[in-house]
């Protein structure tokens, strides 16, 4: 069977230009529609979409460098699709108590040393968002958000960390990463582990569904809390 192709470090380096750059249009974006005068959920959708838009772009120009589709370039076909889909459930779903549970824990511990954190802004829009800006935020952080950042982290730069030879370092790196991205201190422990468990789904399934699945959970969380009337205070992204 074939196998993906390996990621230079020319083309990772590359991609996360366009991250960085997709990050900061983005965020130009949304200052311009605040400015007029529209709502803050509605720039954080139209700025999301940009954002995913332009990552997902660059992501399919570096497959076609490959001449490989994504089904192929991510392992899509394997274990089979649905069972690591499943996996990916199971294992975002056993994460959700700890997650909130090291949340907690460290926002007491900053607490102590009289560090107060302000709340999550993604968080703050979706608790002031009615029905209808709560759907389009699910929809892009709970659905585009987890797919655009396993296809970035684990897809290609943890694959391809790993198969230079550095297995741990991939590991680790790329979860400290994707813990300090979200710029925020209370969750930066919680989303760390979280990058340790993605990244462990994607080895141990070779499928990268399994880890957008348990992000997708992940991300689904403070939805689900916010329906049920649960004060999920700071939350997690």
């Amino acid at each position: 069977m074939p196998t993906r192709p390996p990621w230079s470090v020319e083309e990772v380096l590359r991609l996360f230009l366009w991250v960085a750059v997709s990050f900061v249009l983005s965020g130009l974006v949304q200052r311009w529609l605040a400015s007029v005068g529209l709502a803050q959920w509605i720039g954080l959708v139209v700025g999301q979409f940009l954002f995913n838009a332009v990552v997902l772009a660059a992501v399919h120009r570096l497959l076609r460098a490959h001449d490989v589709g994504w089904r192929l370039g991510f392992g899509l076909h394997r274990r089979p699709p649905a069972r690591a889909f499943g996996i990916g459930i199971l294992a975002g779903l056993a994460f959700l108590p700890a997650a909130y549970g090291l949340q907690w824990l460290v926002s007491r511990l900053l607490a102590g040393f009289g560090i107060e954190l302000p709340p999550q802004r993604s968080i703050e829009l979706l608790v002031a968002a009615g029905p209808l800006g709560r759907g389009w935020i699910f929809l892009t952080a709970g659905i585009l958000a987890p797919v655009v950042e396993e296809v970035v982290f684990r897809g290609v730069l943890f694959a391809a960390i790993r198969d230079a030879g550095w297995p741990r370092a991939a590991l680790v790196g790329t979860a400290v990463l994707f813990g300090a991205i979200h710029f925020n201190l209370s969750v930066f422990v919680p989303l760390t582990t979280f990058g340790l468990l993605l990244a462990l789904l994607l080895d141990r399934t070779g499928n990268l569904l399994a880890p957008i699945a348990a992000h997708m959970v992940f991300n689904a969380a403070p939805f689900l809390l916010l329906a049920l009337g649960v004060d999920f205070g700071e939350g997690a992204r």
